[in-house]
């Protein structure tokens, strides 16, 4: 029981640390609250039948890159703040909150999480990484993340990794800003 309270004191403090080094983004444009209807999307990234849509944020941040020994960059993590009308959750890189690989969700109103997995993907505008369809492989807490099912990543813009080689000696990181909007679903 203790070991739990501390894991998840170390995931909320990672969250707010995450929060906390966004706050200077631009703010991202607030939402209002109509009823939720699925995105249309590429075959390859529909969701099955038998999920509906409860919520979607826009996000603001960046996709980390890390210098591989190859000498190219990789996706280390992302590092972005969602929000409608104002900063509801964070979305990070479980290599950044000593979590397993993947990423996840955290809100900051109730602290639910959901770490996503499985991506299928679809290209995305010119310069900007794909579209996503992930699967909710596992959640935590009561609340806007528990039992999220399917995850979309749409209206990609930026977050594309550096063409330019790296010397891996210098374990060297590069923030690339992105946006985009993410939809989340629950089983009916």
């Amino acid at each position: 029981m203790i070991s739990a309270r501390r894991s998840s004191t170390k995931l909320t403090a990672a969250a707010v640390a995450v929060a906390g080094g966004l706050l200077a983004l631009a703010p991202a444009v607030a939402q209002a609250a109509p009823a939720l209807t699925a995105p249309t999307v590429p075959a390859e990234l529909a969701v099955p039948a038998g999920n509906h849509v409860t919520s979607r944020y826009d996000a603001v941040g960046y996709q980390v890159y890390e210098c591989s020994t190859a000498g190219t960059w990789t996706l280390h993590a992302p590092k972005a703040r969602l929000s409608t009308k104002g900063d509801i959750g964070v979305h990070f890189g479980g290599v950044d909150a000593n979590l397993p690989a993947g990423p996840y969700w955290q809100s900051l109103r109730d602290g639910s999480r959901v770490h996503g997995g499985g991506a299928v993907s679809s290209a995305s505008g010119t310069g900007a990484i794909p579209l996503l369809r992930l699967t909710g492989l596992d959640s935590s807490g009561a609340g806007a993340f528990a039992g999220v099912t399917y995850i979309h990543r749409l209206n990609t813009v930026g977050g594309v990794a550096p063409t330019t080689t790296c010397d891996p000696a210098d374990k060297t990181f590069k923030n690339v800003y992105y946006s985009a909007t993410y939809y989340f679903y629950k089983a009916d």
